[in-house]
């Protein structure tokens, strides 16, 4: 947790401190992140970030959970409790992109915050939150397969890992050199993705993870 100083400075102060800490380990990662250059970007006094968090460690893991919170609330936010899983996997794809082409540094520090070196520091926290989509896809699962919507043959941990991975990994196209690559290859797009080549294959997997998951005839 940061310090209580953090919440006394004026609000654009701290946005802007958290915004520029998220944008910097997104682009260099956590070890090669110095803080006294972080100061500097964010236009306050060499070593002034320790005014408001004890350590590098303490703003990664603050900077990672204010992520990954925004990102949730962003995609299940506000979702109703009366839809069903195909309503959930429409809005979790459309409002994932959103947030991925409007906060990419958020996604890039998803992808990379169990890496080598920094898991220690934020291994609750992305079991904290996989655990939490996790148990929101399976409930809807359920849920559809209860009301005769889902298949009834579906194995339903397989299935949410599944919807999950596709989400995850379209999102990391967005960021990823490397991911976008893959997906290209993939899906023989010859050129570098353009907005509509996403939008494209969101609606194609959309449709495919709905397709899947109906009744057989």
């Amino acid at each position: 947790m940061p310090k209580d100083t953090l919440n006394n400075i004026p609000q654009e102060k701290r946005e802007r401190i958290l915004r520029e800490a998220a944008l910097a380990f997104a682009e260099r990662g956590y070890a090669a992140t110095d803080m006294a250059a972080l100061a500097r970007r964010c236009g306050i006094a060499k070593g002034s970030i320790y005014n408001y968090f004890e350590s590098k460690e303490e703003l990664y893991v603050y900077v990672c959970r204010d992520g990954m919170e925004k990102s949730r609330s962003a995609v299940w936010g506000d979702t109703d409790e009366g839809w069903n899983i195909y309503q959930d996997i429409d809005h979790m794809f459309r409002s994932g992109v959103e947030f991925a082409r409007a906060h990419p540094e958020f996604i890039s520090i998803y992808l990379n915050a169990g890496s080598t070196g920094v898991q220690h520091l934020t291994q609750d926290l992305i079991v904290e939150l996989e655990k939490r989509t996790a148990d929101q896809l399976k409930l809807r699962l359920r849920q559809g397969i209860n009301d005769g919507v889902v298949r009834k043959d579906l194995d339903v941990n397989l299935t949410a890992w599944i919807i999950n991975n596709s989400y995850v990994m379209l999102l990391a196209a967005l960021v990823s050199r490397h991911f976008e690559l893959r997906m290209r290859e993939y899906l023989d797009i010859p050129n570098a993705m353009s907005a509509e080549d996403v939008s494209v294959q969101r609606e194609r997997t959309i449709q495919l993870l709905q397709s899947f998951l109906r009744p057989k005839s």
